[in-house]
């Protein structure tokens, strides 16, 4: 009778070039009667320049499994879910014919992301799969295997890891994305729950190698809401503009909070010089781009909500509103801090308006309400990504070219402000879950480095070797027998790889029309190479004012929709160009309040 086999294989994310495309397939076959069990945690897009490789993103080869374990809601962990079910739709609908139904397992957030996905993609709605919601600490069984769900801090809420127990015992835990510092919104890393999760035994460790070059342990939020706070003091007289990657919600909670913190300490340091009390005015907080409107209405949806959350922390009102509401265009220009995307000089809000091409952010009305000789800020609260540095400094130098004050950070040099903190695990991290690891699994734990090139995943080798753990070189495949702990074989990772490129022929994130060719990427040449070209069943296209019904709006609360009702009626009608002509001038208005009320305060000091 042949031996039971657990085995693990990595469809991407394991790169032989940068990482990307996540997607870890656990299965389990049995020895005496054959069968094949198979799971798989996370399946996403492997990004890429268009112009280079012809292909919008790179997905790893379909799973072969209907359940799929979702860490966390980023487009490298979910991004393929959508194109999924594209490519096997009439297979799909088969099966839901039979009562059967692909299930993704994910938190609240992640569902939520994942549903804008399939929205913003053209999924029908009765098309969708099913979503079963886990909680950190509710163990639950999928085709055979016993799963138990773990909080761990990254920059994106309810992000978790996995202890994945295969039906003959054999014990493996995956980290997904992972830091050990302590997250604002939600649960996050907890030193305990991993060591009771170790406790009952880990045979094989999956962990995060993509900041493991970096010394020490990953700092928090508190750390950047310090320097937000210290470059807003610098920031006087003039609007602020900062770039943010959409999904990194925590960074938008740590963004409010540091607006509202400044607020207060402006207005003590007010009363201390003897000026009459007021309430703190914190900066509006305006966002540009549809990506984090969604991911607002996704924070929302979870219970996240930055406005209810920040006046509990803080006893401040801050407003949080869309670039092209009245109020943002409304508030005097010195009173904006601007939140956008794009912040490796990618074709997104923050290039738009270096450039001039923003419909709603536009330097030149800015100088037009507060004076030519009024300063711009613009700070990039992102570091340099490998393989954009070009970009990045190009973007700089835009905005310098336009009279802008820039402070965009370095990724590998000192800097003068901390504004921005990674999700993932540096080295001190990566000793951390080892050492709990090795002191209190009654198993011998073998550490397999993922998500990372080659040599940040033998930099997690070598911190696992330092805590007395064993570890595999570069595997893509691991076996293992019912006795645990013993490699089988394994296939290393520069071998030839199978990818799925997609291909948005309209070139229209709007209305997308893909086409999916079979690629490989060839270690030699170092390209992805296409083979063949897959034909899939499209389906069928939402009228224009569905789509657009759908788009993110700005969200207001009932009182603010009554009071606009009421002003809509009492207003009489006018035309766009009354509004146009009308704007400036309100803007100028705004200013003239905020010049009078200074005056009010210089005069009440001197009385």
């Amino acid at each position: 009778m042949a031996e039971s086999v657990t085995s693990w294989k990595s469809a991407g994310g394991n790169n032989p070039d940068h990482i990307g495309g996540n997607g870890y397939e656990f299965s389990y076959t049995d020895g005496e009667t054959g069968e094949k069990k198979t799971i798989q945690v996370d399946y996403g897009s492997l990004f890429c320049d268009k112009k280079q490789t012809g292909y919008d993103c790179f997905i790893p080869t379909l799973p072969n499994c209907d359940d799929i374990l979702i860490t966390h809601g980023h487009e490298d962990h979910i991004g393929g879910i959508a194109h999924l079910m594209n490519l096997r739709r009439k297979e799909l609908e088969e099966k839901r014919a039979r009562g059967e139904n692909l299930t993704i397992h994910c938190t609240p957030f992640a569902r939520e992301m994942i549903k804008k996905d399939l929205q913003g993609n053209g999924i029908p709605k009765e098309e969708w799969p099913v979503f079963d919601i886990v909680e950190p600490g509710k163990p639950f069984e999928v085709n055979g295997f016993k799963i138990e769900p773990f909080a761990i801090s990254h920059s994106i809420p309810d992000a978790v890891g996995y202890v994945i127990e295969s039906p003959d015992g054999t014990r493996m835990m995956t980290t997904g994305d992972f830091k050990t510092a302590q997250v604002p919104l939600g649960q996050g890393w907890d030193d305990k729950q991993i060591a009771e999760l170790a406790k009952k035994g880990i045979d094989y460790l999956f962990i995060d190698s993509t900041s493991s070059i970096q010394q020490g342990e990953t700092i928090g939020e508190a750390e950047v809401k310090t320097g937000l706070k210290e470059i807003l003091k610098q920031s006087q007289g003039g609007p602020v503009i900062s770039g943010v990657i959409s999904s990194s919600c925590h960074r938008l909670h740590t963004i409010a909070l540091a607006l509202a913190e400044e607020a207060i300490e402006r207005e003590q340091k007010f009363r201390e010089e003897g000026w009459p009390a007021a309430e703190p005015q914190p900066r509006v907080m305006i966002l540009d781009g549809a990506s984090l409107l969604l991911a607002r209405r996704a924070m929302n949806a979870c219970g996240y909500k930055l406005e209810d959350i920040i006046k509990k922390e803080t006893g401040v009102d801050i407003k949080i509103v869309a670039s092209n509401s009245k109020t943002a265009h409304r508030t005097p220009p010195d009173q904006r801090f601007y939140v956008c995307t794009g912040t490796q000089g990618e074709e997104a809000s923050l290039l738009k308006i270096a450039e001039g091409r923003n419909k709603e952010i536009s330097l030149d009305e800015m100088r037009a309400v507060g004076g030519e000789d009024m300063p711009i800020y613009v700070y990039d609260l992102q570091s340099c990504i490998p393989g954009s540095e070009a970009k990045h400094q190009a973007l700089e130098e835009k905005f310098k070219q336009a009279g802008c004050k820039t402070y965009f950070p370095s990724r590998y040099k000192p800097n003068e402000y901390t504004v921005h903190a990674s999700g993932h695990a540096s080295a001190g991290d990566v000793a951390k879950i080892c050492k709990i690891c090795a002191e209190n699994s009654p198993r011998p734990t073998m550490v397999v480095p993922i998500h990372g090139d080659p040599q940040q995943r033998r930099n997690v080798m070598k911190i696992a070797q330092e805590n007395d753990l064993t570890a595999c070189i570069f595997p893509n495949m691991v076996e293992m027998n019912s006795l645990g702990n013993k490699v089988i074989s394994w296939e290393v990772a520069d071998k030839s790889e199978e990818w799925i490129g997609v291909n948005d022929l309209n070139n229209d994130f709007r209305r997308p029309y893909y086409m999916y060719d079979k690629v490989e990427y060839d270690a030699e040449t170092k390209q992805r190479i296409k083979t063949d070209t897959y034909k899939y069943k499209k389906a069928p296209r939402k009228p224009k004012e569905e789509e657009n019904a759908d788009a993110p709006k700005e969200e207001i609360n009932e009182t603010e929709k009554k009071n606009v009702s009421a002003r809509k009626k009492a207003e009489p009608k006018r035309s766009e160009k009354d509004d146009a002509k009308a704007q400036p001038k309100a803007d100028k208005n705004n200013a003239d309040v905020i010049a009078q009320e200074v005056m009010k305060r210089k005069r009440a000091k001197g009385k």
